[in-house]
């Protein structure tokens, strides 16, 4: 059973999610050229969009790219809230708490290690190994 992050741990985490933010929301801020995912995909859509096909294979990376941009700071901010609500760190499906190294190295997540599996196995993200 895991322990209950401490203080030190939490502000060492925060920290990561915080530059991890900041990453994000440069690399976002590049890619759109400072615009909002509408006015991004307007313009991509406006100043390529009548050309070859190549043009429309690069439009749909850079929506991609884009869209996992969202996604990922979407967790991140979630995972921010998290701490500022005094729940970081505890599973979502089962509220144990989550193991600092884990965290660490994935610190917007939200579920333990057995219950991550166990949707992954009933997703069909990974073969089930009772089969």
């Amino acid at each position: 059973m895991s322990k209950p992050l401490t203080a030190a741990q939490i502000q060492e985490l925060k920290t990561l999610l915080e530059q991890r933010k900041a990453e994000i929301e440069a690399r976002l801020h590049d890619v759109r050229d400072g615009q909002t995912r509408a006015e991004h995909a307007r313009e991509i859509i406006q100043t390529r969009g009548s050309v070859e096909r190549q043009h429309s294979s690069d439009r749909e990376v850079d929506l991609a790219l884009s869209d996992m941009g969202e996604v990922e700071l979407t967790l991140v901010e979630a995972a921010l809230a998290r701490i500022e609500a005094g729940v970081y760190g505890l599973c979502d499906e089962c509220v144990c708490h989550i193991p600092f190294e884990r965290l660490k190295l994935e610190p917007p997540t939200q579920h333990c290690v057995a219950c991550k599996s166990r949707w992954e196995r009933q997703a069909g993200v990974v073969p089930d190994s009772n089969m």
